[in-house]
């Protein structure tokens, strides 16, 4: 009997990221490879890293040293964005390290672990480890080339689209094993489809999704991941209102809320454009959820700055942020910016973004009291209280008190009642039969 080769895996950073990484576990498995937890001893450690801030370098390099204390004997391959940008410094780290280039990551099994083995040349992939949600990559690279990001000089400036039609195979593939929520992602959501040879867009892709959704009758959701709200693609808002496939949740990469910071990012956006864009999808989408992305102690963020980002969030009505310190990436213009934000102002900033977060969260929750909202039942149970846990349609977290008949509804999407608003999550109850069809549902909520 051939003893099977040890695979451990490893991923930081973005849900690109954690794709890649599906597709490379489903090629291992292909090539019968015996893929094992990577706290323990492997023959190979992939880990797919990620250097969007100086926290995702660190943990990465953290994660190969973790292989290299495991096993001595052990191949370290290193691949993802940090592996593109320090490759000298990592192989310098052990003669175990390995770098494999983004360009060449999702081959690295027949090129690296199992040489002999011809593997197809299918990428698509066909379930989600360790998620109730799977993440469909429709798209990789960035043109935008904003002023503190390396993503474009790591993954490529060149915009590289999958067909319709590879993608509807995956989202069939998918369903058929039982995800009834599928995010969309890519480098650059939002420039879907601008290198295809014909007129196509990320609107006519989810034209395409929605009419294969119906005519099959699958009982899923659609979510986009990440957008740029100066690149959000015409039609999307008609779409968003004709359907009940797409989830009534957009997540916005604004960055700043100020002009000025605006500018020295080179974001080609501004305050005004931004909520005027928010408020056409409020007006029409009543229950839509509002997430994004922001950086503090930019480069020349003063307090103004700074409170004028405050007061934009206030206005748009965020309810969900996620707060990044601005961390300088050597090779970008905003590395040499000036004057740089002392590093105790940008954790001030931190604390005081996160408190903003949670009050809006609450008000954007309240909204909802006494109301049904689909949620997506997860099957893991929240750790600190050991309830039922799961996300509506516009993205609010729910915890739901576990039952002999809740338990069967795990990764389900079900009706939940919002019965009470907590710091950071509502309380549920499950009524009734399992949720068939998204609800439209209007909120007092601006």
């Amino acid at each position: 009997m051939v003893k099977m080769i040890k695979v451990a895996l490893a991923t930081v950073g973005c849900k690109v990221n954690q794709y890649e990484t599906q597709v490379i576990r489903e090629r291992l498995e292909k090539a019968g490879c015996d893929i094992v937890s990577f706290s323990g001893p492997a023959q190979f450690y992939i880990i797919n890293t990620c250097s969007v801030t100086h926290q995702a370098d660190r943990k990465s390099r953290q994660l190969i040293k973790k292989a290299l204390k495991q096993n001595r004997a052990a191949r370290i391959l290193v691949t993802g964005c940090l592996a593109e940008i320090e490759e000298e410094k990592l192989r310098d780290l052990s003669p175990q390290v390995e770098v494999v280039k983004n360009e060449e990551k999702l081959n690295l099994v027949e090129s690296k672990i199992t040489p002999g083995v011809n593997l197809d040349l299918d990428y698509t992939i066909h379930g989600f480890y360790g998620h109730d949600r799977a993440f469909v990559k429709i798209e990789d690279g960035c043109d935008q080339f904003c002023s503190y990001c390396r993503i474009p000089h790591v993954r490529g400036a060149r915009i590289k689209s999958r067909k319709p039609e590879e993608i509807i195979t995956e989202i069939d593939t998918l369903c058929e094993a039982g995800f009834q929520e599928l995010v969309l992602t890519g480098v650059n959501l939002a420039l879907y489809g601008k290198d295809l040879p014909y007129r196509f867009s990320l609107t006519s892709l989810l034209e395409k999704i929605i009419c294969w959704l119906s005519r099959s009758n699958r009982k899923a959701r659609i979510r986009l991941s990440s957008l740029e709200p100066h690149l959000i693609p015409e039609g999307l808002l008609d779409l968003m209102t004709e359907t009940s496939f797409i989830c009534p949740h957009l997540h916005l990469s604004f960055q700043s809320g100020d002009d000025e910071i605006l500018k020295k990012m080179g974001r080609n956006c501004t305050v005004s454009r931004m909520l005027s864009v928010i408020d056409k999808f409020k007006s029409r989408v009543p229950c839509l959820g509002l997430s994004g992305d922001v950086i503090v102690g930019f480069p020349g963020e003063g307090e103004k700055n700074f409170l004028n980002t405050c007061s934009f969030i206030k206005e748009a009505g965020f309810h969900r942020l996620h707060i990044f310190p601005f961390s300088p990436r050597e090779e970008t213009p905003a590395s040499r910016m000036e004057p740089k934000v002392r590093e105790k102002n940008k954790r001030e900033r931190v604390k005081i973004l996160k408190e903003l977060s949670i009050s809006l969260s609450e008000k954007f929750m309240t909204g909802f009291l006494g109301k049904k909202l689909p949620v997506l039942i997860e099957t893991r149970k929240d750790l600190r209280t050991g309830y039922l846990k799961g996300y509506s349609h516009n993205y609010i977290k729910f915890l739901i008190s576990p039952t002999c008949e809740t338990e069967r509804f795990k990764g389900k999407i079900v009706e939940v009642r919002l019965s009470e608003v907590r710091s950071g999550f509502a309380l549920g109850d499950i009524k009734g039969k399992k949720y068939e069809k998204t609800c439209k549902i209007k909120s007092s909520v601006g």
